[in-house]
C-alpha cells in the first residue's frame, strides 16, 4: 500500500480565492453562514507541509456539496481530484477521491474511487484532518492510502 502525505489550502478569501460558492443552498442556515445544498468549486493548493509558504506539489480540483440537512452538523459531498505537478515519482498522475465529509468529526475517510498515471485503477482510502480553520482559510491534511495494479 502507498501512502502520500499532502496538506490542502482551501481558501475562499483575496483576489484569486481557491475556492468558490457557486451555488447557494436554501432554508436556515446549518452552521454559521451554511446552508443545504451549498455548492463550491475548488482548486486548492496540495503542499508537503501546513504554511502557505511549503513546497507545492500538486492541485486539489472538484466539488463539494452541503448534502446533510441535520443542523449544527453540516456534512458534505465531495468529489475531487489530487493531480500531483510536482512529486517525483508520481508527478502527472491523479487521484480520485469521493465521500462523505462530516466537517464536525476530528477525522474523516473518503474513498480513493481511481486515478490516472501511477494510481490507474487505484482503491484506498484518505483520512482527512481539519489542521487549521481561520475564517474563510482552511488548511486540511490528508492521509492518501492507496493500491494501484
Amino acid at each position: 500500500m502507498q501512502h502520500l502525505h499532502l496538506f490542502m489550502h482551501d481558501d475562499y478569501t483575496g483576489p484569486r480565492p481557491t475556492a468558490v460558492l457557486i451555488v447557494n443552498g436554501t432554508g436556515a442556515p446549518l452552521r454559521d453562514d451554511v446552508r443545504f445544498g451549498d455548492t463550491v468549486v475548488m482548486d486548492d493548493v496540495l503542499t508537503e507541509g501546513p504554511s502557505r509558504g511549503s513546497r507545492p506539489v500538486g492541485r486539489a480540483q472538484g466539488t463539494y456539496v452541503t448534502a446533510s440537512m441535520e443542523e449544527g452538523r453540516p456534512a458534505m459531498l465531495l468529489s475531487m481530484n489530487v493531480l500531483l505537478t510536482d512529486y517525483a515519482p508520481y508527478t502527472g498522475s491523479t487521484v480520485a477521491v469521493m465521500g462523505r465529509n462530516d466537517v464536525m468529526e476530528p477525522v474523516r475517510e473518503l474513498a480513493v474511487v481511481g486515478g490516472t498515471g501511477k494510481f490507474r485503477m487505484a482503491t484506498g482510502y484518505v483520512l482527512w484532518k481539519t489542521a487549521s480553520f481561520k475564517g474563510k482559510y482552511a488548511v486540511l491534511e490528508l492521509d492518501i492510502y492507496l493500491r494501484a495494479p
